[in-house]
C-alpha cells in the first residue's frame, strides 16, 4: 500500500486502473443499471473522489472502491432525478464486484456490441467506442473522423439517449447477427488505425492498440468459426509485431527496410496460428477482407528478407482484396505488389490508370508517395521530386513527413 508521502505511487495505481480496466469497469456499471451515460458519468465521479482521497493511501481492493463509489453516485442521480431504468438496480452485479472482478468476467465484449447495436447510426460505432470502451477525448476522435468537435459530441450524446431508449440489453447477444459482428469488427480496426494515433502521444498510441487487441481477442474467443473474426485477429497481431520497428526516432521506416529481427517473432507466430487454423477448416465462401489483409501480412512477416518477399502471391492477394473491397489504400498497394514482382513501369501504369476511376486519389498522400518512389527507381527524378513534393504536402504524420523530406532531399540535382 502506497504512504501518504507517495503520491506517485497512487497516482500511478489510479492511471493503471483507468487504463487497463476502463471498459471492462464501465461495461460492469452499464450492465447492471442500463444506461451507458449514468455509468459513465459514475466511473469518472469514482476516479475524481478517488484524486481526493486515495493521496492519504489507497485501498486494499481499488477497483471494488471504485465500483462501490460509481454504484452510489448513480444510485444517488436516480433517486434525486426520478428516473427509471431498464434493468432493476439490484446488488447481485456490484457485490459480486466488489468482492473481487472474476477473471473470466470481462464486460468489454458486451459494451463493444451494445455500441455497435443495429439501433444506431453504423457512422457512430467507431467513435462511440472509441470514447466509451478505450476513453478517447472527443476531440481527439472528432480530428480522426474529421467532424466539428460539437457535432461529434451531440452525435454520441444521440446514441447513448437512443440505447436508454430502446432500452439496449448489456449482455453478449446468444444469437449473435452477423452484421452486429461486422460492425464490432470494423470498429475494432479503426480503434486500431485511425489517423488520431499518428500525432496523438504515445502512451495513448499504445493503449489504444492493445486495447483493440484485446478487444479482437475477446470477439475471436466468443467466434472462434467466424472467419472474419479469425481474419481480424490475426492481422492486428501481425501490425503489432512491427510497431517497435516502423520508426527511427521521429522518422517512419518503410516495410522494406525495416530491421526484421526487431520484429515480435511471438506475435507473428501467435498470428499464423489464429489465421492459418481457420484457414483448416472447410470453406464455404471465397476469403474476406480481414482474412485477406491478414494472408498478406503473414506474406511480410514470414519472408526472411526483403528481397525474398513473394511479391507475385501479394499481388494476386491485393487482387482478390480489391474485388471485395475497393479501398484506394488496396489499389495503390496492389500497383506496389505489380511494380515489385514485374518491374517498375507495370506498377507506374496501373498507378497512373487510377485517378479515371478515383477521382479522389489526387489528394490521397500514399498515392504520390509510391508514384514518387516508383519514378525514383526508374530514374525519373524530376518527376520523382514533384510527386514526393506531392506527398509531402499532403501529409500530416510527423515520421512520414520527416521521411518523405529525406527521401526528396536524398535526390540527386
Amino acid at each position: 500500500m502506497a504512504r501518504a508521502d507517495e503520491p506517485n505511487a497512487t497516482s500511478d495505481l489510479l492511471l493503471g486502473i483507468v487504463t487497463e480496466d476502463r471498459a471492462r469497469l464501465v461495461g460492469a456499471l452499464t450492465r447492471w443499471c442500463g444506461d451507458l451515460q449514468l455509468a459513465e458519468d459514475g466511473f469518472s465521479d469514482a476516479i475524481e473522489a478517488a484524486l481526493n482521497t486515495w493521496p492519504s493511501g489507497p485501498p486494499s481492493n481499488p477497483r471494488a472502491w471504485l465500483i462501490t463509489a460509481a454504484r452510489n453516485r448513480i444510485r444517488d442521480t436516480i433517486r434525486s432525478a426520478a428516473n427509471r431504468t431498464s434493468t432493476a438496480l439490484t446488488d447481485e452485479i456490484g457485490l459480486s464486484l466488489e468482492a473481487e472482478l472474476h477473471p473470466s468476467r470481462d464486460d468489454t465484449l458486451a459494451l463493444l456490441f451494445a455500441c455497435a447495436h443495429p439501433a444506431l447510426d453504423r457512422g457512430v460505432h467507431a467513435p462511440l467506442i472509441l470514447q466509451v470502451a478505450l476513453g478517447v477525448n472527443t476531440s481527439d476522435i472528432a480530428t480522426a473522423f474529421a467532424l466539428p468537435v460539437t457535432t461529434l459530441a451531440k452525435r454520441l450524446v444521440r446514441a447513448k439517449q437512443k440505447l436508454r431508449a430502446n432500452r439496449v440489453s448489456f449482455e453478449i447477444p446468444e444469437q449473435i447477427d452477423d452484421n452486429r459482428v461486422q460492425a464490432v469488427l470494423d470498429a475494432i480496426y479503426a480503434a486500431y488505425s485511425i489517423d488520431w494515433l499518428r500525432i496523438a502521444p504515445a502512451e495513448s498510441v499504445d493503449l489504444v492498440a492493445e486495447e483493440a487487441i484485446h478487444a479482437s481477442q475477446l470477439l475471436l474467443r466468443e467466434c472462434p468459426e467466424h472467419r472474419e473474426v479469425r481474419g481480424l485477429a490475426a492481422l492486428l497481431l501481425f501490425l503489432h509485431s512491427r510497431a517497435t520497428a516502423r520508426n527511427n526516432g521521429d522518422t517512419l521506416i518503410p516495410l522494406e527496410e525495416q530491421d526484421r529481427t526487431r520484429w515480435d517473432q511471438h506475435l507473428i507466430t501467435r498470428a499464423n496460428h489464429i489465421l492459418h487454423d481457420g484457414l483448416d477448416h472447410p470453406r464455404q465462401a471465397t476469403p474476406r477482407p480481414y482474412e485477406l489483409q491478414a494472408a498478406i501480412q503473414s506474406a511480410h512477416a514470414t519472408s526472411p528478407t526483403a528481397d525474398e518477399t513473394p511479391w507475385p502471391l501479394i499481388a494476386g492477394l491485393y487482387d482478390a482484396l480489391i474485388a471485395e473491397t475497393p479501398s484506394m489504400g488496396a489499389q495503390v498497394a496492389r500497383a506496389v505488389a505489380i511494380a515489385r514482382a514485374t518491374g517498375n513501369e507495370a506498377g507506374l501504369a496501373v498507378l497512373d490508370t487510377l485517378p479515371q476511376h478515383s477521382p479522389a486519389i489526387s489528394t490521397f498522400q500514399a498515392f504520390h508517395a509510391a508514384r514518387g518512389a516508383l519514378l525514383r527507381d526508374t530514374g525519373e527524378t524530376e518527376a520523382a521530386r514533384a510527386a514526393l513534393q506531392r506527398a509531402y504536402d499532403l501529409c500530416t504524420d510527423l515520421p512520414s513527413r520527416n521521411y518523405l523530406r529525406r527521401s526528396i532531399e536524398q535526390l540527386p540535382r
